[in-house]
């Protein structure tokens, strides 16, 4: 026999062996499952982060609520204290001017800068 009479086989027809031609489909396969799980992670991560927000935002809007609620207070206490000075100013007035219709009445008068006489 010739060595010429056998086909030398081309190198693109040439088999590959079953060790190399698994490699391409594994390393596709792992990339497809690593992609998929980082894909995965990110989605719960993310999942995560929106439940944490929404959680936060309902805590703000409590605290948003409660901080309204003590300036709604803060606001009514210092109308109430404004209404206090104004009636003790009041008080204090009139009290002052019963004293001094009293104390005429009775013919009593105190030393002052007005037009009452001193006292009798």
């Amino acid at each position: 026999m010739d060595w010429k009479s056998h086909p030398v086989p081309s190198p693109i027809h040439r088999p590959t062996s079953s060790v190399y031609s698994d490699d391409v489909s594994i390393m596709t396969c792992l990339i497809h499952k690593v992609s998929e799980e980082t894909r995965a992670q990110e989605d719960e991560t993310i999942s995560s982060f929106m439940r944490e927000n929404q959680a936060l935002e309902e805590e703000l809007a409590r605290h948003q609520k409660a901080w309204n609620g003590t300036i709604m207070l803060a606001n009514e206490v210092i109308q109430a204290i404004t209404s206090f000075r104004k009636s003790f100013i009041t008080v204090d007035t009139k009290v002052a001017g019963a004293e001094k219709d009293w104390l005429a009445f009775w013919g009593i008068y105190k030393e002052s800068l007005g037009s009452h006489p001193p006292w009798v």
